[in-house]
């Protein structure tokens, strides 16, 4: 028998029970990305429940930001559970996961759809960040594969390889919709998990100094120099956004044209480039949504020096990048917090007491007679590598408001009992940013390569 037609939804006598798996897959991928907050059936509703007209998938906005969806006729609540907003990039990741769970219904259960079984090749996840970056792709009338998706999976693939006893690292930047000049040879073979079976292609590309270049059909066009391919990238809309220095020529390579760039390091973490920033990080099982934008602009307002915070910032991403631990604070009232805060003698500006008169193992006021190496200086007119030397040394850089610096390798006092409403954490090195937060922003780097903002006693976002 030949099966040539796909019975439609309301035709099924479970369109409940698929619509209740619909909505239960929506709601599980939505707080993948959003664990802190909830979704939720709308008390007012504004129609009656239609599970047989399939998802029918909206995004409700306000000023571009998301507050709720539509399903199945039904209205839910979108919100985070600690009070804050969503923002426009919330509202584009929200956009993103329901046109791919629409698309995917679609072709189940719809007979005037063309089946796209690459919807249900890789995993989900792989999907809605591919929807993210290119929208186009997985609107109900495209016919045409994502690339990004595909090239996520063959780095998948890949990552599952060792060559020459060594973990495969490698990256695509894939062309722009505008970016149609580039010649490409006639036999050029299709960028795709075939080609991970050649152990070979593992030496062309390692996705830190070469890229593949992929044309607009998924070809594999060229093997690039991604520094002198981004050198070549004029200056985009907009601020420069910071970004981990190793990968700094990968994000300035997608400021134009509409260019995405995938890599997968040598840490084994597949990291999504496109308009000139990090978008995405999988690590540790998880897509997540960086939004470093966002984020940066929260920290330099909370600074308020710019370019210190760029500096800090900047560190910060490098360290974590390196897997290094690291803690930085700003200390609005350097008086206040140097006997609460700061031990006096880890101020690099105290020479009273002079250094130790034996520098013995164990000591733990040794390393005063380091102090003299950051005594006067200030944080902004530091070399980076210099900067993230002292922020890397165990313990705590500690700046004022100006960028002078106070302390570098100072562990914290940090009695969150002497600070109400603060919960002690599961690490030292949270606790103590969460108590150094009661006297300034706070920058947390943690060895897994996550960077994490403090501000009043609380967590502010995670990178």
């Amino acid at each position: 028998m030949t099966l040539t037609s796909r019975p439609h939804a309301s035709h099924l006598r479970e369109a409940p029970a698929v619509a209740d798996l619909f909505l239960g897959f929506f709601r599980r991928d939505l707080l993948a990305f959003y664990p802190q907050s909830t979704l939720e059936l709308d008390a007012d509703p504004v129609a009656e429940a239609n599970p047989a007209a399939g998802p029918e998938f909206r995004l409700i906005e306000c000023d571009d930001r998301p507050v709720g969806v539509e399903l199945f006729g039904l209205r839910y609540e979108f919100k985070p559970r600690d009070g804050s907003e969503f923002n426009a990039s919330d509202s584009r990741m929200v956009r993103a996961i329901g046109s791919v769970l629409n698309l995917r219904y679609q072709n189940l259960f719809q007979i005037s759809h063309s089946k796209r079984m690459e919807l249900f090749r890789g995993g989900s996840e792989d999907h809605y960040v591919a929807a993210y970056v290119d929208p186009g792709a997985y609107s109900p009338t495209s016919g045409r594969l994502s690339r990004v998706a595909s090239t996520i999976l063959t780095l998948r693939t890949a990552a599952l390889s060792t060559y020459e006893n060594r973990r495969v690292s490698t990256g695509a930047l894939l062309l722009g919709a505008s970016d149609n000049a580039h010649p490409v040879p006639t036999d050029a073979l299709p960028y795709g998990v075939e080609l991970t079976s050649l152990k070979s292609i593992h030496k062309l590309c390692d996705g830190k100094r070469t890229l593949f270049l992929i044309d607009h059909e998924g070809r594999l066009a060229e093997i690039i120099d991604v520094e002198r391919w981004a050198a070549g990238i004029p200056d985009g809309p907009g601020p420069e956004v910071p970004c981990a220095r190793a990968y700094a020529a990968h994000a300035r390579a997608t400021r134009a044209s509409g260019d995405v760039c995938v890599v997968l390091s040598p840490n084994q973490e597949i990291k999504l480039f496109a308009g000139g920033a990090q978008v995405f990080s999988f690590a540790h099982g998880r897509w997540r949504i960086l939004d470093p934008s966002a984020k940066f602009a929260a920290w330099r307002a909370a600074v308020g020096h710019p370019q210190l915070a760029r500096s800090l910032f900047q560190a910060a991403l490098d360290l974590a990048e390196g897997r290094q631990g690291g803690l930085f604070v700003v200390v609005d009232r350097p008086l206040d917090a140097i006997g609460r805060l700061l031990s006096p003698d880890d101020l690099v500006a105290t020479d009273s007491v002079g250094p130790p008169p034996a520098i013995m193992p164990g000591d733990p006021l040794a390393k005063r007679a380091l102090h003299y190496l950051a005594r006067g200086r200030v944080a902004t007119d530091l070399d980076p590598a210099v900067l993230e030397a002292l922020a890397a040394i165990d313990g705590a850089l500690v700046t004022d408001r100006s960028g002078r610096l106070l302390a570098f390798g100072a562990i914290l006092r940090h009695d969150s009992s002497a600070f109400p409403g603060i919960i002690p954490a599961e690490g030292a090195r949270t606790t103590a940013a969460l108590v150094a937060s009661r006297f300034g922003p706070v920058l947390k780097v943690s060895e897994d390569g996550v960077v994490s903002c403090y501000l009043r006693g609380a967590r502010a976002w995670d990178l």
